[in-house]
């Protein structure tokens, strides 16, 4: 079955047809198989992960090893023919921040195409808030008027402040996530006490140079796995659907508590909380609680509504809006 690579140029998107999208970040790669239609509606079909760790030792050598590409090469092959099985006619990848920072991320591009067929998208830190952020809102029955979206991601975290219409009022990329705030800081696991310090002072100094004008009011939106991880633990549940239908959201307080225990267990310990949730994740979950812990008390938030849906569901919105405006007759 032939399909293209260029995630912008049906120029007659079809009322229902399917798509792929992949997130690719410095941890994880993330698939979703999505019901598209030129009536701006993504239904979800299917979900995936893959835990590729494209970022091991990019903070420190700026570069994507031989290693780390092998890994994702096996994800993505293995993600092009799930999505051959599903009926997908398109496979959009967009890669973030591990790319983004690599000096070899030209090589990383080819390496991708010749390996696999497919377009390696790049996405800047805006794009990749924005569509965090519209991601983010498609799961959840959002507040009217303003809220915010966080994104914690293994590089970088994406905070964006918007309209619930998709309008944006400010958008930053912080230059820290899960992965690398663990390789720049910690040294063991748990982490020494001024190694934690030294990582919060690093997080506090970030989000003060960033002066994203933040109303402790607005509600605080995430799209990313580390408060739904955080949730899933604290309520001993092992997936979204075990949530149950009402509103999923984490108070400061149980967030606080859970970043001060993680940053006392070793890894064994966090393993044992749930092992298939922690696979790949155990090593890092604790710096990502403890980046997220940082931020609601940075901002003064009292809580985050936790949504299922992220960058990989903006990633398909962006193909709608494309092709549907690249339709013949549609004006510029």
């Amino acid at each position: 079955m032939p399909w293209k690579t260029q995630p912008s140029k049906i120029r007659n998107l079809k009322s229902k047809m399917r798509i792929a999208t992949i997130d690719v970040g410095t941890n994880t790669a993330l698939l979703l198989v999505a019901e598209v239609g030129d009536d701006g509606a993504m239904v979800p079909v299917f979900e995936a992960h893959r835990f590729v760790r494209l970022g091991e030792g990019v903070d420190a050598t700026r570069r994507v090893g031989a290693p780390a590409m092998q890994r994702l090469r096996a994800a993505l092959l293995a993600y092009r023919e799930t999505a051959r099985a599903y009926g997908a006619v398109e496979i959009v990848v967009g890669a973030t921040s591990a790319s983004r920072d690599a000096q070899n991320r030209d090589e990383l591009v080819d390496f991708v195409r010749r390996e696999t067929g497919l377009r390696y998208e790049i996405l800047s830190g805006p794009e990749e808030a924005l569509w965090s952020f519209r991601g983010a809102l498609s799961g959840i029955d959002a507040p009217e008027g303003p809220c915010a979206v966080i994104d914690i991601g293994g590089g970088s975290t994406e905070i964006v402040i918007g309209e619930t219409a998709g309008n944006l009022r400010a958008c930053h990329s912080l230059d820290v996530g899960s992965v690398r705030l663990t390789e720049r800081f910690f040294t063991a696991q748990p982490p020494d006490a001024s190694e934690v310090d030294r990582a919060e002072a690093f997080i506090r100094h970030l989000l003060t140079e960033a002066a994203l004008p933040f109303d402790a009011a607005i509600p605080l939106i995430s799209a990313a796995e580390t408060p739904l991880l955080v949730a899933l633990v604290d309520r001993g549940k092992a997936s979204w659907k075990a949530l149950g239908t009402a509103p999923v959201a984490l108070d400061a307080g149980t967030v606080h508590r859970w970043r001060r225990r993680l940053l006392t267990m070793t890894y064994e310990d966090v393993l044992r909380l749930d092992a298939d949730l922690m696979e790949g994740r155990a090593d890092v979950f604790p710096a990502a609680v403890l980046l997220f812990d940082a931020v609601l008390r940075h901002f003064g938030l009292a809580k985050c509504r936790v949504s299922p849906h992220s960058l990989r569901h903006g990633l398909a919105l962006r193909f709608i809006a494309d092709a549907v405006r690249d339709r013949p007759g549609q004006p510029e």
